[in-house]
């Protein structure tokens, strides 16, 4: 049987698998055909990632502690990894697409995934419930045989 993953771990995988391919292009252009730009892409990927969650969550306390209210403490990481992983694919996509070589195609991977790790930590604590409720309702809805013509 195999383990099934949830919405967190599907985009951090995606994310890394994102920024590996992104590395591996980039790094191709300048050696030849290489898998050791692989990891690289992957991890400056994910700090990327990181940096821009952590910029979003300091961006969202400071407007809480502004407006008079208690600081959030999110125990949810949704928000911010689907975020990275959009922005991750849509930055890679703008930067192959802008540029006539497709160089820096990382570059375009890292600065996506800040800014979609950046916006994705404001909503940040509403998205696992919705995503919950969404996943009970689908187990709970009947499901109906499909007739024979």
């Amino acid at each position: 049987m195999l383990p099934r993953l949830d919405i967190k771990e599907k985009h951090f995988h995606g994310m890394l698998a994102i920024g590996a391919l992104a590395g591996i292009g980039e790094g191709s252009m300048r050696y030849g055909f290489t898998l050791h730009t692989a990891f690289p892409g992957m991890v400056l990927t994910f700090v990327a990632a990181f940096l821009g969650g952590f910029t979003g969550f300091f961006f969202k306390d400071s407007f809480r502690v502004y407006r008079g209210q208690k600081p959030y403490r999110g125990v949810n990481n949704d928000g911010w990894l689907m975020g990275a992983f959009m922005g991750s694919f849509i930055g890679t996509l703008i930067q192959l697409a802008d540029s006539a070589s497709g160089a820096n195609l990382l570059v375009g991977s890292m600065t996506g995934a800040y800014l979609g790790a950046m916006l994705g930590a404001f909503p940040d604590e509403f998205i696992t419930p919705i995503l919950e409720l969404m996943i009970t309702r689908q187990a709970s809805r009947p499901t109906v045989p499909k007739s024979a013509p």
